[in-house]
């Protein structure tokens, strides 16, 4: 029975109402209670409750396991995501074995956060795309959104925000995560599955919603993170141009870059980008130096690091030096902050053809998104905005494997955009032969 599962090839198509009063069902509801606890893990460890956001990750991976093995199935989809981070996975434990990690714990958590990618993706499209489920995640959409900003609002206010080393002067709020860059993120991410639902549930634009996006606004702003301030601008940019013309596409890419960029120069969050020029005319990848002379940025540091990191990586280029430890080839002991490169450093080649392939998957349902009514154009737009606008991120300011919340509100935003008609909803089998 069970060890001799094969692959039914055939498509299921079953495509789903776009409106009804369909109840929830069971992995649904699962799905999204589990998602709920990690969410208010993640809050409670602020206030001191240590640890339980591992706690919470450890039920949402059994949780996850468990939906997957009560009805084994791969959606058509997402298997190939669902393929390349088991695949990373799999590549992470081998590097694992091969290297003497000082730190094993960590290693095995990342190799955990992976295969909980793998079962929340492939469980979100199999069971998320009934009507029920799109006003269940929207409603999760705008709790993230109302309580993060509340959240940064009492930071702020309290002065128990976070500070930035060097720069005691400025309180940055961190909402319902740990860090203001992740929450900013997040709240981008919110803030675009928000709106995906509200036009996919047809709904009109109300005054709790302008509300909503108001705080949501203010508590971007208040994390000072160029990050999440740029990934906004990507994102509204792509949602306003994909109902636009060709000439108003032209113009408006005409007026807002100059006024982005001028924007960007003059406010005082990036005059530190403005040394820049003067660390490329005395920075060489042949001989790298950490100069305190030039390097007076994060980006500048970032590039240090970079050219450290690939010099080290291929010291072991086939498996690696092991899951999580890409920070050990930093001066300061920080992330690597840039994915293929932290993949090729810890897994090896082998490690950054997985990871290849998992921004293969993701494409694919980028790719996979309807575009055939206006509705499903603006939540394409929208969708492709976050997802280039968070390869970005990861390729340039932070971690991927560790953004827990930022990848499963992905998931979601990928979810929402391909509605209920997608073909997502044809799943690929994994069918017991009968006996006999």
């Amino acid at each position: 029975m069970g060890m001799n599962a094969v692959l039914d090839r055939r498509r299921v198509l079953a495509p789903l109402p776009v409106s009804g009063t369909a109840q929830l069902s069971s992995a649904a509801g699962l799905i999204l209670s589990l998602l709920a606890l990690r969410w208010g893990a993640g809050i409670a460890e602020n206030f001191g409750f240590s640890n339980i956001s591992e706690l919470a990750a450890i039920l949402m991976l059994a949780g996850l396991g468990l939906v997957f093995v009560m009805q084994f199935r791969l959606a058509a989809d997402s298997w190939l995501l669902v393929a390349g981070l088991l695949s990373w996975a799999f590549v992470g434990a081998l590097s694992l074995l091969a290297n003497d990690v000082p730190a094993p714990v960590k290693s095995l958590t990342l190799l955990a956060l992976l295969a909980l990618y793998a079962l929340f993706a492939n469980g979100c499209v199999l069971h998320l795309r009934t009507p029920a489920a799109l006003r269940c995640v929207t409603l999760f959409a705008a709790a993230f959104i109302g309580l993060g900003a509340l959240l940064s609002f009492y930071q702020i206010a309290t002065g128990i925000g976070f500070v930035e080393p060097g720069n005691i002067s400025i309180q940055r709020a961190f909402g319902s995560d740990v860090h203001p860059v992740s929450f900013a993120i997040q709240l981008v991410g919110a803030l675009t599955l928000l709106e995906i639902g509200r036009t996919r549930l047809g709904r009109r634009i109300s005054l709790i919603y302008g509300i909503l996006f108001l705080m949501g606004g203010i508590a971007l702003y208040l994390t000072f993170a160029r990050t999440g301030w740029i990934m906004a601008m990507i994102v509204v940019g792509f949602g306003y141009l994909s109902q636009r013309s060709l000439p108003v596409k032209t113009f408006f890419l005409a007026v807002s870059v100059p006024l982005i960029v001028g924007l960007t120069i003059s406010s005082g969050r990036f005059s530190d980008l403005g040394s820049l020029a003067t660390f490329w005319a005395n920075f060489s990848f042949d001989n790298l130096v950490f100069d305190y002379r030039y390097i007076d940025n994060s980006m500048s540091w970032r590039i240090v690091n970079w050219g450290y990191g690939l010099q080290q990586a291929f010291e072991q280029p086939i498996l690696g030096f092991g899951p999580g430890q890409s920070a050990s080839s930093s001066y300061f002991e920080l992330e690597m902050h840039n994915l293929l490169l932290e993949s090729f450093y810890e897994g090896g080649i082998f490690g950054a053809v997985a990871c290849i392939l998992t921004l293969g998957g993701l494409a694919r349902m980028h790719m996979r998104l309807p575009r055939g009514t206006r509705t499903d154009r603006h939540a394409r737009a929208l969708a492709n905005g976050f997802g280039l606008s968070l390869f970005l991120a990861v390729m340039l300011s932070t971690s991927f494997v560790d953004q827990l919340m930022s990848f499963l509100i992905y998931i979601l935003v990928l979810v929402m955009a391909a509605g209920s008609n997608m073909r997502g909803s044809a799943h690929l089998a994994i069918r017991q032969p009968h006996p006999g």
